[in-house]
């Protein structure tokens, strides 16, 4: 008996000995090799993306949209059409509208050119998004509650005060009339002006404090509301309430490609709830969770974490990576000035650099650690992304940010300075 159960443990690994399918941890399964894929698509290697995405896609059973989009792009690009349909079928069912295919930044080239399109097409208005909208809407009215801005009644000073202060005023230039200031104000709404009178200033001072009451009272109710959800059905991610939990409508006035698919991709409602009611330990507990159990992607609590949580994600078990190790770099575009020839350092100028962040107390060995512990990729492999996404691209890679700096030249001594300060050349 205990052979058999040996023999079925090896031949179905996911298999516990309760016959249940085992929970995939993301972090471990997942993430890495999504990370291969999109290292791999930054050397512009599609050949190599694609077998990595297909890896990662095997070993899940609900692989992230972003992904599918990103691995769809990659098909397309190597001719692998049917491929292609497959991965877009996929987001889809996730809620993606079918008619903005046509309209996407990368795919309307190939619905203008495949002739295979528009049968395909046709087949995607068909599927019916398996989402479950009660859900949805309860997630969206707590998220409006969590983000409600509050106007409490101004008193008849305060508002006789900003009505004469903020008003617009007309001039004449020229014997033209002109607004001269104008600060548009909604009603009822508390702005700080240090010109108040001290009793103008206490009477701002304690509707703030009423405001920041209600706007605390309904963080907490929604919160509390959103722990409960996640306690009864689990964490509300995009295989239930769909492609960002948004109701999502694509409009571009000024040409036929859609600009919003990175946010459609990357925005997670039930963690935004999360987040407005202020990060604590039950909260990061939650979300770690959902990173390994493949909810979220580990990016997206990562750029949502303020600073001044450091200390808290210091006591959690699986701490949320820190600040400052979201892989950030600059940009450098160092061109030199007219008639300007520096010898040994033709090649060098007039091309891009990049320079890494100050890691401050923590080395990039410790920092890896913390980030791989959650499915972040290594900074190295952050900054790699970040000056990828410095230029136009298809492609949602997530990691890395950047900050792009064109510096004038003006002798080669600056320029040698420039170079030796930790920018690397590209």
């Amino acid at each position: 008996m205990k052979k058999l159960l040996l023999f079925i443990v090896i031949i179905f690994p996911h298999w516990g000995l309760g016959g249940c399918f085992a929970q995939a941890d993301f972090t471990r399964i997942y993430h890495p090799i999504i990370n291969e894929a999109e290292l791999a698509i930054v050397d512009t290697n599609y050949y190599d993306a694609l077998d990595f995405y297909k890896e990662a896609f095997a070993n899940v059973k609900h692989p992230f949209a972003k992904d599918y989009y990103n691995a769809a792009i990659c098909a397309a690009m190597l001719g692998k059409l049917p491929l292609t349909f497959d991965y877009l079928e996929k987001i889809v069912e996730k809620g993606y509208p079918s008619d903005s295919l046509r309209k996407d930044v990368f795919f309307h080239y190939v619905a203008d050119t495949c002739k295979q399109w528009n049968d395909f097409e046709k087949r995607m208005q068909l599927i019916k998004p398996n989402i479950n909208q009660e859900l949805r809407d309860s997630l969206k009215k707590l998220y409006a509650l969590s983000a409600m801005e509050i106007y409490t009644p101004l008193s008849p000073e305060l508002r006789k005060y900003y009505k004469e202060k903020y008003t617009p005023k007309i001039d004449t230039v020229d014997g033209k009339p002109v607004v001269i200031y104008q600060i548009r104000m909604p009603f009822d709404s508390l702005i700080f002006d240090s010109r108040m009178s001290k009793e103008l200033r206490l009477q701002y001072d304690s509707l703030k404090t009423n405001n920041n009451k209600i706007y605390r009272k309904n963080n907490e109710a929604a919160l509390n509301k959103t722990y409960a959800i996640i306690e009864n059905e689990g964490f509300l991610d995009e295989n239930i309430i769909g492609l960002s939990g948004y109701d999502i409508k694509f409009k571009n006035p000024y040409g036929a490609s859609i600009i919003n698919n990175n946010w459609t991709f990357n925005n997670n409602l039930t963690t935004n709830v999360l987040m407005n009611g202020g990060f604590n330990e039950n909260t990061g507990k939650i979300l770690i969770k959902a990173i390994r159990d493949g909810k979220i992607s580990p990016h997206k609590i990562s750029h949502n974490i303020p600073l001044r949580f450091n200390i808290i994600s210091k006591s959690l078990e699986s701490p949320v990576p820190l600040a400052y190790t979201l892989g950030n770099v600059q940009i450098l575009q160092l061109q030199l000035e007219s008639n300007l020839t520096c010898e040994n350092m033709k090649d060098i100028a007039n091309k891009k650099f990049w320079k890494k962040e100050k890691l401050g107390d923590y080395s990039e060995t410790e920092i890896n650690e913390k980030r791989q512990d959650i499915g972040l990729e290594k900074l190295a492999d952050a900054y790699k992304k970040a000056f990828f996404k410095a230029n136009p691209t298809p492609f949602i890679i997530n990691g890395g940010n950047y900050q792009s700096e064109l510096s004038y030249i003006s002798s080669c001594e600056v320029l040698e300075k420039a170079i030796k300060e930790s920018v690397i050349l590209r």
